[in-house]
Order: C-alpha cells, then structure tokens, then sequence
C-alpha cells in the first residue's frame, strides 16, 4: 500500500509532463500549418512584346537554351508575367527577377543582364511541380551573369542601345569608329566598354583598332534605373579589315627597243618583287635587265597586286622605221601618231606631211589635216642609208555624215537601270550601204576600260560589262571598211547588290520535243541572282526541279552534257517529225538512250543540248553570258547540232 502511495504522484506527473510536450508539439505543428497572408508578388511593368522575329543570333538548340537558361523567366512569353499571380507559394519560394533578351535586325545578339534579391524561405520540395522544379533547380544566376537566348526566337520588350557599327562590313582603315545610341530615357548609362578579337578596351573611347581580316567587337553598356537596380546589356559585332595594298610606281609601259639592255624605275612602300621572263632580279627602285630577242615580260608584283609589261626587242641591221600610221579615213581635222628612226649608227626621221615638214616632240607627231585625201611621208637617213615609208590619210567632208556606220539594233537605252554588277549587251552595226559591221570593226569601253570582246554569232556581237556602283558610261566606236567612223555614248546606272543577291527575274524552260516529252520543266519567274553566270542560272534552275546536272569544260566555256532525273525520260522516243527530218538528212539513230538522263550522243551522234536566247541561238556558252533581267532562256535537246528544232535556231 505505501509503495502504490508513492508511485501514484509519480505518474500524475509524468502524465503530466507528457501532456505538456505534447501541447508544445502540436502548438508548433499548428503554427507552422496555419493559414497565412501570402507574399505579395511583384509587378513588372513591361513595354508592349514586338512582333516574333528568328534567332539568327543563337546558334544553340532549343534544349541547349533551356539547359542554360538562369530561369524560366528568362522567355518573354505570357507565363512570365502570369507567374506571380497563379501561386502566391511560388512568388515566395522563387527569387524576384527580371530579364530582356533582344535579337536586332542586324542578327547581332542583344543580352541584358539581370539582377536578382533573395526571398526569406524556400517551399518543400515534394510540393513543387515538374516545370516548377525546372526553374527552381537550377543555379540562379548573380547580377554580373548574362541570360541565355531562347530558342523560340522572341523578341524582347525593347531595346537599350545602338550603335552605328554594321555587322559583317570590310573596312581599309585599321582604326574603326563607331558611335553609341541610348534608347531608354529612363535609365541612366553608368559606363560603355568595348571588347575587341577578346581583350577588353576599359572606356569607350569612340574608335578601336582592327587587325587584319576578320574583328569580333562586343560593346557593353551598363545603366542604373531610379531605384538604384542595374542593367547590363551587350551586342556582337564581326567587322573584316583589308587595308589598302600601296600602289606600284613605275616608268615601265609596253613598247618595242632596239637596244638589249633596258632600264626601268619600279618601287612600293609594300615591298616589290620584280620578275623578267619568270626569273626574279634584283635591284633598289632602278633596275637593269639584258632583253631576249623578241617579246619579254616585266612582272611587278607586292601583295595581291601585280602589274605586267610586255617589251618587246628587235634587233636592227639596218635602219628601220617605226609608227603607228596605217592608210585610214578620220572625221577630225587633227590627228596624232608615233614614228621613229631606228638602227644604223645615229639614224635622222624626217617627217611630211602633203610636201611640209612637221615637227615632233619625243617621237610624237601632231597633223592638221585638209578635207579629201593627205599624205604623210616618212623618211629615215643614216649616212648613204635610207628608208622610206608613205601613207595616205583622208578627211572626210561634214556633208558625208549620213554615209557614216550606224547601230542596227542594241540592247541598250540612255539612262537604263541595271541591278547587278554585269551586263550582257549584244549589238548589230552596219556601214550606209547595210553591209554588216563585225567585231574587228566595234570598239566597246564601260567606265573608260575597254570591255574585251566575248562573242560573235550570225545575227550579232556581244560583250560582258563589268559595272560599278552609280553610273556607269558606255562608248561604242565603229569603223565601216573605208575607215569612216561613228560614236556612240550611253550611260547605265547601276544599282549595288551582294553575292546571291535577286538582280532580275528571266522565263526559263527546258524541253525535248524531238522525243515526245514537251517541257520538262519551267517558270515564266525564275529568279536571277547576282554573281552567276547563265550556267550558274540554269544548273541551279534544274537542280530545283529534281535533275542533277552533267558539264564540261572550263569555267568560260562549260558546256552541259547531261541532265539526271529517276524515270524522267522513261516515255522519250522519236518523234515522226524527228524520224522524218533525220531520214531527209541522212543521218542514222543510234540505240544510246537511258530512261534516267538526257545528253550528248543519245540517239543520234549529234544530240545534245542547246539553249536560246531570246529566240535566238547565241554561239557562246552559257558560262560566258549573263542573264539579264526580262530575257527567255530555254534549253533544248537536239538531235541534230540545233538544226532540227524551230527556225530560231
């Protein structure tokens, strides 16, 4: 009884000392389970979202830019601004920050920095859900960490500067400035840095220096808002450097001596390799050089550049005389020419003109010439030794003008605008009398550098123009068999494009009749861009329809043998019109056919490919043209050298 007596207060208070725990256990638990007043979430006061654009500026996959992402708010989409009102739990378990990302016309990629502040507590983890855990597993970056691009390529809400750099330009100025454009009134601009090929320039100071080829340039702007929050934004540059090769001075120029040894100054603040003949000399700006009888090269070489000279050697054993002159027909009073005495010991020129002795001056002689017919007379002495040579010049009358040569039909107007840096003109000149003028007798210059000749058929002459941005003079002399002569001036304006730029749409087709298949292919709108060549054009129109492309030859003269396409010509077979033509010429068909590709020797030993131009068959290849805004094109399978297909041909 006693010891019951003692163990009855014992328990009373361990039951009640449970009892007081217990209430402290559940106090806790039910503090911390209780409903309380959430965080507010913070509102972010955005510009209106422009219109979605590529990333050409990324160059990471869509899961490389979700990996990198600081946070999911990093996309400026709906959810971004949403986030803080669907879980009150999530605006308190999250960092509050805000970011912009920005991609600019230019491609060149805008990144803002952000900057973040830490909230009190975080949520449980098995609480979250999957896309939760995305954004709030990841390391949350600090104020000095850059955002990362998002795939899907949105734009930003706005941007916080420009400059006037233009990104992927060539300069030749080794010291580049540039200018820098706040966009935001609201922010204050703290500093501007620049990082140049990965070293940082500490101030921008307007201008860098650039290295030969290709400059990476980042500019770096950092701003700070009213409430002191700091935004820190870049953009990426590449701008090329080829600086300006210093000219080649030098007295060299083409021309004709008699004596083996020869002289010539030749200098270049770059450095200069002068070769003769193959065989590299030596010299200090003056050189010496033994010639070779007959024609010798002089090349002068420094960088890219490179100038060659032709000087031709001609020993004498007698004297000789030397000019320009040639019997001819001229329209102007005045006239020019060379002549010279060569040989002997110490030869004397004597130069008459109609009886009278002109004067020269450094073997250069001027002539005022009567109307009708002068004679020019030009006679070389060296003690009994003489030679003599005459020509005959006439001055043809004002009133003959209508006899002169004349432009039948060309290509060209007054003031035409041309997109591109290539023309292709083609012309047809005739003498009074309507006898053709062929190329000998045609003079072509674009911009005051004579445009070499290309191509003759039996309709016209044609040359390629090399233009340049601007206008661009066009001069075309004819001379008719007589020596009369005409001039012509036209003026084209060239508007610039890059490499693979649009410069002109042409009709394009490609067909094979002569087998029963009409056209293979065509576009009434096919584009033409610039750099090609009419090769270029038309292989690239074919590769667009399916067919793979054969070709010879060199890169002026590529000739297309065949065209491949699976079970394209499977239906070809001669026609009756095509059987008929070639028995009437004699000629045998052959078993050569393959119903996957066209070309060269199938059927008849002179098929193959041609193409038309403007209805008419030019006798050049298509890689020595330019197909000009306009123009029909088509590529024509024949069995017989063109012969058997329309009358254009």
């Amino acid at each position: 009884m006693g010891e019951n007596s003692r163990k009855g207060p014992i328990a009373a208070i361990a039951a009640a000392a449970v009892m007081m725990i217990g209430g402290a256990w559940f106090g806790v638990g039910f503090y911390r389970n209780a409903p309380r007043e959430p965080a507010k979430a913070e509102i972010v006061h955005r510009e209106p979202k422009l219109p979605e654009i590529s990333a050409q500026g990324s160059k990471k996959t869509a899961e490389d830019s979700c990996e990198e992402s600081s946070r999911e708010d990093s996309r400026p989409d709906s959810r971004t601004e949403s986030s803080h009102t669907e879980s009150s739990a999530e605006s308190s378990a999250a960092p509050k920050e805000k970011q912009v990302l920005t991609q600019t016309e230019s491609g060149a990629e805008t990144v803002i920095y952000t900057e973040t502040t830490e909230v009190p507590h975080e949520r449980d983890e098995s609480s979250r859900s999957d896309s939760e855990k995305t954004v709030t597993d990841e390391k949350l970056p600090d104020a000095g960490t850059p955002a990362k691009t998002v795939s899907d390529g949105k734009e930003a809400d706005r941007e916080y500067f420009t400059t006037s750099i233009k990104d992927g330009e060539t300069v030749s100025e080794s010291t580049y400035f540039f200018t820098i454009t706040h966009l935001i009134d609201g922010l204050e601009a703290v500093r501007s840095d620049v990082e140049l090929n990965g070293a940082l320039l500490t101030g921008y100071a307007g201008k860098c220096r650039l290295t030969e080829g290709e400059n990476s340039i980042r500019v770096s702007c950092t701003y700070k808002d009213g409430g002191g929050r700091i935004y820190r934004a870049f953009r990426d540059y590449t701008v090329y450097l080829e600086s300006r090769e210093a000219p080649i001075l030098t007295d060299l120029k083409d021309c004709t001596v008699f004596d083996p040894v020869y002289s010539f100054s030749a200098e270049c603040e770059d450095g200069l390799e002068v070769t003769l003949n193959g065989q590299r000399i030596s010299g200090d700006g003056r050189y010496t050089v033994t010639l070779n009888e007959g024609e010798n090269i002089i090349r002068l070489i420094s960088g890219r550049q490179g100038l060659d000279f032709s000087v031709m050697y001609v020993p004498l054993q007698g004297v000789e005389i030397f000019t320009d002159l040639d019997d001819h027909t001229v329209h102007s009073e005045k006239m020019t020419f060379t002549a010279q005495a060569a040989g002997g010991k110490s030869p004397k020129l004597t130069v008459q003109l109609n009886g009278k002795t002109l004067r020269g001056n450094d073997g250069s002689y001027t002539a005022l010439l009567k109307e009708g017919t002068n004679t020019i007379r030009l006679l070389a002495t060296d003690g009994t030794e003489k030679t003599e040579k005459t020509f005959t010049v006439t001055l043809l009358p004002d009133e003959e003008e209508d006899r002169l040569p004349h432009i039948e039909e060309i290509n060209l107007t007054d003031n035409m605008t041309v997109k591109g840096s290539s023309y292709s003109l083609t012309l047809r000149a005739a003498d009074c009398e309507g006898r053709r003028i062929y190329s000998d007798g045609i003079e072509v210059a674009c911009g005051g550098t004579a445009a070499g000749f290309r191509w003759e058929d039996a309709y016209s002459a044609g040359y390629l123009l090399t233009l340049h941005p601007g206008e661009n003079s066009v001069f075309i002399r004819l001379t008719d068999s007589i020596g009369r002569r005409s001039e012509f001036l036209y003026r084209i304006n060239c508007e610039a494009a890059e490499t693979g730029e649009e410069v002109g749409r042409i009709a394009i087709s490609v067909r094979a009749d002569v087998l029963g298949l009409g056209a293979l292919c065509e576009d009434s709108s096919f584009p033409v861009l610039e750099g090609e060549t009419g090769f270029d054009t038309m292989a690239r129109f074919l590769e667009e329809n399916g067919f793979e492309v054969s070709a010879r030859g060199g890169d002026s003269s590529r000739y297309l043998a065949r065209i491949t396409k699976q079970g394209a010509f499977a239906q070809a077979a001669l026609t009756e019109s095509a059987l008929e033509y070639l028995s009437k010429a004699g000629l045998s068909v052959n078993s050569t056919s393959d119903p996957d590709s066209l070309g060269e020797f199938d059927y008849t030993p002179g098929a193959g490919w041609l193409y038309s131009r403007n209805g008419k068959k030019p006798s050049y290849a298509m890689s020595a043209a330019v197909f000009s805004d306009g123009e029909d094109i088509q590529l024509i399978f024949s069995l017989d050298f063109g012969n058997d297909t329309d009358p254009g041909y």
